[in-house]
Protein backbone atom coordinates (compact mmCIF):
# COMPACT_ATOMS: atom_id res chain seq x y z
CA UNK A 1 0.00 0.00 0.00
CA UNK A 2 1.46 3.36 -0.94
CA UNK A 3 1.23 6.53 1.17
CA UNK A 4 0.11 9.04 -1.27
CA UNK A 5 -2.39 8.63 -4.21
CA UNK A 6 -0.35 7.71 -7.84
CA UNK A 7 1.34 10.63 -9.52
CA UNK A 8 -1.10 10.34 -12.26
CA UNK A 9 -4.49 10.54 -10.13
CA UNK A 10 -2.62 13.98 -8.45
CA UNK A 11 -2.02 15.44 -12.30
CA UNK A 12 -5.85 14.61 -12.88
CA UNK A 13 -6.62 15.97 -9.73
CA UNK A 14 -5.28 19.37 -10.72
CA UNK A 15 -6.48 19.43 -14.67
CA UNK A 16 -9.60 18.78 -13.41
CA UNK A 17 -9.64 21.65 -10.56
CA UNK A 18 -7.93 24.35 -13.36
CA UNK A 19 -10.62 23.50 -15.79
CA UNK A 20 -13.66 23.01 -13.57
CA UNK A 21 -12.73 26.02 -10.88
CA UNK A 22 -10.27 28.10 -12.04
CA UNK A 23 -10.49 28.61 -16.03
CA UNK A 24 -14.68 29.49 -15.81
CA UNK A 25 -13.26 32.28 -13.93
CA UNK A 26 -10.78 33.13 -15.80
CA UNK A 27 -10.67 36.15 -18.86
CA UNK A 28 -8.81 37.31 -21.73
CA UNK A 29 -5.39 36.81 -21.57
CA UNK A 30 -5.68 34.61 -18.10
CA UNK A 31 -8.12 32.43 -20.12
CA UNK A 32 -6.04 31.30 -22.69
CA UNK A 33 -2.86 30.97 -20.55
CA UNK A 34 -5.10 28.95 -18.56
CA UNK A 35 -5.93 26.50 -21.59
CA UNK A 36 -2.35 26.75 -22.23
CA UNK A 37 -1.63 25.26 -18.86
CA UNK A 38 -4.16 22.67 -19.08
CA UNK A 39 -3.51 21.26 -22.15
CA UNK A 40 0.66 21.10 -21.15
CA UNK A 41 -1.11 19.04 -17.91
CA UNK A 42 -2.69 16.68 -19.77
CA UNK A 43 -0.26 16.23 -22.35
CA UNK A 44 2.62 15.91 -18.97
CA UNK A 45 -0.39 13.08 -17.72
CA UNK A 46 -0.27 11.08 -21.28
CA UNK A 47 3.48 10.92 -21.31
CA UNK A 48 3.49 9.78 -17.94
CA UNK A 49 0.66 7.11 -18.99
CA UNK A 50 1.91 6.29 -22.60
CA UNK A 51 5.38 6.75 -23.08
CA UNK A 52 6.91 3.94 -21.46
CA UNK A 53 5.03 0.94 -23.50
CA UNK A 54 5.33 3.26 -26.20
CA UNK A 55 9.06 3.64 -26.18
CA UNK A 56 9.44 -0.26 -25.77
CA UNK A 57 7.43 -1.21 -28.63
CA UNK A 58 9.53 1.19 -30.61
CA UNK A 59 12.73 -0.32 -29.31
CA UNK A 60 11.67 -4.04 -29.94
CA UNK A 61 10.71 -2.67 -33.50
CA UNK A 62 14.20 -1.31 -34.10
CA UNK A 63 15.80 -4.40 -32.77
CA UNK A 64 14.48 -5.97 -35.22
CA UNK A 65 15.47 -3.81 -37.81
CA UNK A 66 18.86 -2.82 -36.44
CA UNK A 67 19.60 -5.65 -34.14
CA UNK A 68 20.42 -5.16 -30.46
CA UNK A 69 21.39 -1.95 -28.92
CA UNK A 70 19.64 0.93 -26.70
CA UNK A 71 16.85 3.05 -28.15
CA UNK A 72 18.57 6.37 -28.37
CA UNK A 73 21.86 4.73 -29.90
CA UNK A 74 19.37 2.59 -32.66
CA UNK A 75 17.56 6.05 -33.44
CA UNK A 76 20.39 7.25 -34.71
CA UNK A 77 21.43 4.42 -36.21
CA UNK A 78 18.55 3.90 -38.10
CA UNK A 79 18.87 7.25 -39.33
CA UNK A 80 22.32 6.59 -40.79
CA UNK A 81 21.12 3.50 -42.01
CA UNK A 82 18.23 5.28 -44.03
CA UNK A 83 20.72 8.59 -44.77
CA UNK A 84 23.67 5.83 -46.39
CA UNK A 85 20.80 3.94 -47.96
CA UNK A 86 21.72 0.77 -46.49
CA UNK A 87 18.09 0.38 -44.95
CA UNK A 88 15.69 1.57 -48.34
CA UNK A 89 12.46 3.99 -47.33
CA UNK A 90 10.25 1.99 -49.85
CA UNK A 91 11.04 -0.63 -47.07
CA UNK A 92 7.82 -2.20 -45.76
CA UNK A 93 9.61 -3.01 -42.25
CA UNK A 94 11.04 0.92 -42.01
CA UNK A 95 7.58 1.88 -43.23
CA UNK A 96 5.73 0.39 -40.15
CA UNK A 97 8.08 1.18 -37.98
CA UNK A 98 7.72 5.02 -39.01
CA UNK A 99 3.88 4.68 -39.07
CA UNK A 100 3.55 2.68 -35.25
CA UNK A 101 6.41 4.75 -34.07
CA UNK A 102 3.92 8.45 -35.33
CA UNK A 103 0.89 6.48 -34.32
CA UNK A 104 2.25 5.79 -30.83
CA UNK A 105 3.57 9.85 -30.50
CA UNK A 106 -0.03 10.64 -31.44
CA UNK A 107 -1.39 9.14 -29.02
CA UNK A 108 0.48 11.80 -26.66
CA UNK A 109 0.70 14.87 -28.25
CA UNK A 110 -2.19 15.10 -30.28
CA UNK A 111 -5.11 11.98 -29.39
CA UNK A 112 -7.72 14.07 -30.88
CA UNK A 113 -6.30 14.41 -34.12
CA UNK A 114 -8.56 12.75 -36.77
CA UNK A 115 -6.09 11.56 -38.44
CA UNK A 116 -4.67 9.50 -34.97
CA UNK A 117 -8.37 8.56 -34.12
CA UNK A 118 -8.72 6.39 -37.28
CA UNK A 119 -5.41 4.62 -37.37
CA UNK A 120 -6.02 3.78 -34.02
CA UNK A 121 -9.82 2.40 -34.71
CA UNK A 122 -7.67 0.61 -37.58
CA UNK A 123 -5.11 -1.02 -35.43
CA UNK A 124 -7.73 -1.84 -32.60
CA UNK A 125 -10.07 -3.06 -34.95
CA UNK A 126 -6.88 -5.71 -36.07
CA UNK A 127 -5.95 -7.10 -33.08
CA UNK A 128 -9.98 -7.60 -32.47
CA UNK A 129 -10.21 -5.10 -29.16
CA UNK A 130 -12.84 -2.34 -30.88
CA UNK A 131 -11.76 1.47 -29.23
CA UNK A 132 -9.05 0.56 -27.57
CA UNK A 133 -5.68 2.50 -28.08
CA UNK A 134 -2.58 1.07 -29.65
Amino acid sequence: MTAYPPSDALLDAVVRYLREDVLPQSEGASKFNMRVTINLLELVGREYRLQEAAEARELARLRALLGDGGIESLRVALCDAVASGALDCASAELTEHLRLTAIDRLAIDQPRYSAYRRAAEKIAAAAGQPGSKP
